[in-house]
């Protein structure tokens, strides 16, 4: 059972949503508004019946420009999309947030509705999972970067990678001895990196770092073109360390693993263009 609780807040300002949402006012008229109060947007939320945990966002506005998701906690935690499906992993009480900036020019206002989940998503050994984890065996599975040509792409965008495109055997010797394990008992992930990582944002030098173990989430179907996703803890990435967090799968098999991933800064924040397309194998 999931229960509801929801409240209105107006924004008012001249911008991109994301200076809207430094400016919010509650249930205020700001008085340089342009032409009065924007209206408060309503959306549904939507439970899929063979998994209540994955929920179905959908807006109901109609005189919007843009809108903005918000779900802390959630997988996506952000989407600019008119419907999107959130994935939320543990049981608890949780919110989700649509912005909505008025045609009119008359501002930007939010709706906020709570939600709470009595269950943990369940997650069962299927094929999917368990060729990414070895057969679900408490052993778990390993893999590398491949060494033939391309196992590292770079591009403007999700589907061109014109901006790099690694040759074979190219890459760092300390990027090759680097093994990223999946467990499927307790989604346990770990970077096995020798002690050593290249720092791409100090010259692409060898560091030393131990990046620890942490968990993860297959969540089928939440990514781009409905492709399964690993989503890892904010720090933690998997091949290159300037890739992020989520990971769309675009191939998976007993011998290989092709994700792609979203450029992203020191700071964890996902770059404005550029994605990586990074492929391996097992180790």
């Amino acid at each position: 059972m999931i229960h509801f609780f929801q409240k209105n807040i107006w924004c008012y300002s001249i911008g991109v949503i994301f200076i809207l949402l430094q400016s919010c006012t509650p249930d205020r008229i700001n008085e340089n508004s342009i032409d009065g109060t924007p209206n408060v947007p309503d959306f549904t939320i939507t439970p899929l019946a063979d998994n209540p945990n994955k929920l179905v966002v959908t807006s109901l506005a109609t005189d919007a420009f843009q809108i903005f998701w918000d779900a802390p906690g959630g997988t996506p935690k952000s989407s600019k999309r008119l419907s999107d499906t959130i994935l939320y992993t543990k049981k608890g009480t949780y919110t989700i947030s649509l912005y909505a900036s008025s045609t009119d020019g008359s501002g930007t206002a939010v709706k906020t509705k709570t939600i709470t989940l009595e269950n943990d998503a369940a997650l069962e050994c299927n094929s999917k999972i368990a060729m990414l984890t070895g057969d679900c065996l408490p052993s778990g599975k390993c893999w590398t970067l491949a060494q033939e040509a391309g196992a590292v792409k770079v591009g403007p965008t999700y589907d061109d990678f014109s901006w790099f495109t690694s040759t074979a055997g190219g890459l760092q010797p300390a990027q090759y001895d680097d093994r990223f394990c999946f467990t499927f008992e307790g989604l346990v992930f770990e970077n096995r990196n020798n002690g050593t990582t290249i720092n791409p944002w100090d010259g692409y030098k060898v560091q030393n770092v131990d990046h620890g173990i942490s968990d993860f989430i297959f969540s089928e179907g939440t990514g781009i073109s409905n492709r399964d996703q690993i989503i890892l803890q904010d720090n933690q990435f998997v091949g290159v360390w300037d890739s992020d967090n989520v990971l769309d799968i675009v191939t998976l098999t007993a011998d290989k693993l092709v994700i792609r991933a979203r450029l992203r800064a020191q700071n964890g924040t996902p770059a404005a263009e550029g994605w990586f397309e990074l492929t391996f194998a097992p180790n």
